[in-house]
């Protein structure tokens, strides 16, 4: 069947069933019209809320600024802003509910506060809120108390956990500040008492060990070598017999002075024989000098009786040589005596040290370990009081970033219009629905109708062809 036969239908059908086509037409426009005055007016006005983080951007307060989280928080947060205590809260700010009301009047005006509210994330820093309510004044109200729980519900999780984080910390640093006290009042008294030995502990101890082991090295090496050079000094000297030089020096001036007494005096003259006499006595005393003098122990016997002598007779009667190889000796002597009490003395502290040792390994042991507490408390005590601070700024900063944080930059205002449709709207509606429904009830009636009214439904049922229509010839008629 072509397009054009099936429109001839559908209008053959629209004109049989006119009266089910009109009624509809006419009554739909009536019901829109009724249902456009009876829909009570609504308006709609929102709010737009920007987000503004700049301490995160700022490299010297990140560490200090505690970020929203919007985007994670979001869902959270519009949940929270509808609860029951919190609409409740803002129907009484507005004046909806009263204390007279019922449980279930105050319900109904929250469910309809909840309803008509919409919260919405746009990006990453940008909340807008909406509201559709019957009332423009209460419209507004309602939106910047909403409005204002929102960003409360937004900025105050965060300024409670400073705050708690700040008390939290506050009792943990007094509690840390007395442990701290006591420990470094356990590492003084245990000093104090071991005041004696503490000084010599640690690297002081170690380095007076080892400042003695070098010190006795040393001098028993400058011990040694000054050992060889008095041996070799000695050995000379035993040779040479100092002595026996010493008083053929004085036989040789007794001889010279006799000689010059003996030309103004003869041989019997007392002063001649007092100075033979002289010289006899110098001659036994170099022979048996000369016949004792064979060891170390002689030979300081006789220096000893040399260096009785003043400086000045010893220079007269003695070689310039032989002075200085007799200074030698002593000072070589002098200097083993005083090496021999220095390594005495070094080496009592030596065996004090050795002696001692375990109780000095006792002692560092238990000042370690004072030590090492103090040290873990007087940290932990540093890092609790820097995170105090840093909470506290934190704190700090929160309260003052906290208008500039969150700004309102389309604050609710009052609509002028409804959102409802217009009346010839609403007429209009009614006129379309009413033709759609007239058509729908048009075709329905025909398809579901038995009535044969077309040839080929006719042909169709019966099986016949039509041969020719006869017109309808009532019976009032007298044909």
């Amino acid at each position: 069947m072509s397009a054009w036969a099936w429109l001839y239908r559908c209008c053959d059908i629209f004109w049989r069933k006119r009266i089910y086509v009109l009624i509809p037409i006419l009554t739909m426009p009536l019901i829109g019209y009724q249902v456009g005055r009876s829909i009570p007016d609504s308006y709609h006005s929102h709010t737009t809320i920007l987000l503004q983080e700049r301490n995160l951007l700022n490299p010297f307060l990140a560490e200090l600024s505690l970020p929203l989280n919007i985007q994670s928080r979001f869902k959270t947060i519009n949940i929270l802003a509808k609860r029951k205590s919190v609409l409740l809260e803002v129907a009484r700010q507005v004046g909806l509910i009263k204390s007279s009301d019922s449980t279930e009047q105050q319900q109904a005006i929250v469910e309809q506060i909840k309803a008509s509210l919409t919260l919405s994330l746009t990006g990453t820093d940008l909340v807008t809120i909406e509201m559709v309510w019957p009332d423009a004044q209460q419209l507004s109200v309602i939106l910047d108390v909403v409005s204002n729980q929102f960003i409360l519900r937004l900025t105050k999780p965060n300024q409670d956990v400073a705050l708690n984080s700040k008390i939290f910390l506050a009792e943990q640093l007094k509690q840390q500040h007395e442990v701290l006290l006591q420990a470094e009042k356990s590492l003084f008294d245990y000093k104090f008492k071991h005041a004696d030995i503490i000084p010599e502990l640690y690297t002081a101890r170690e380095s007076a060990q080892i400042y003695i082991a070098s010190s006795i090295k040393d001098k028993e090496q400058a011990l040694a070598l000054l050992q060889s050079k008095l041996t070799l000094l000695t050995k000379k000297l035993i040779l040479t017999n100092p002595a026996a030089q010493f008083i053929d020096n004085k036989m040789r001036q007794l001889e010279t002075l006799k000689i010059q007494k003996s030309a103004h005096y003869t041989e019997q003259h007392s002063q001649v024989k007092s100075t033979n006499l002289q010289i006899s006595r110098l001659q036994d005393q170099r022979q048996e000098l000369q016949s004792k003098i064979k060891n170390q122990q002689a030979l300081d016997l006789l220096l000893n009786r040399i260096t009785r002598l003043t400086r000045q007779a010893l220079t007269t009667q003695v070689t310039p040589l032989l002075l200085n190889e007799l200074d030698d000796y002593e000072h070589y002597r002098n200097t083993i005596i005083k090496i021999k009490l220095e390594l005495k003395t070094l080496e009592k502290q030596h065996e004090y040290f050795k002696k001692n040792q375990h109780k000095y390994s006792i002692v560092e042991q238990e000042l370690l370990q004072l030590q090492r507490n103090f040290t873990t408390t007087n940290t932990f005590y540093q890092n609790l009081l820097t995170r105090y601070e840093m909470v506290s700024i934190s704190y700090d900063l929160s309260e003052f970033e906290s208008t500039n944080t969150v700004k309102i930059i389309t604050p609710p205002f009052i609509p002028e219009q409804t959102i409802n449709l217009s009346l010839p709207t609403y007429i209009l509606l009614g006129l379309l629905l009413g033709i759609i429904q007239g058509m729908a009830i048009s075709l329905t009636l025909s398809i579901t109708q038995d009535t044969l009214w077309h040839e080929s439904r006719i042909a169709h049922v019966t099986g016949l062809k039509t041969i020719a229509r006869l017109p309808l010839i009532s019976p009032s008629s007298g044909r």
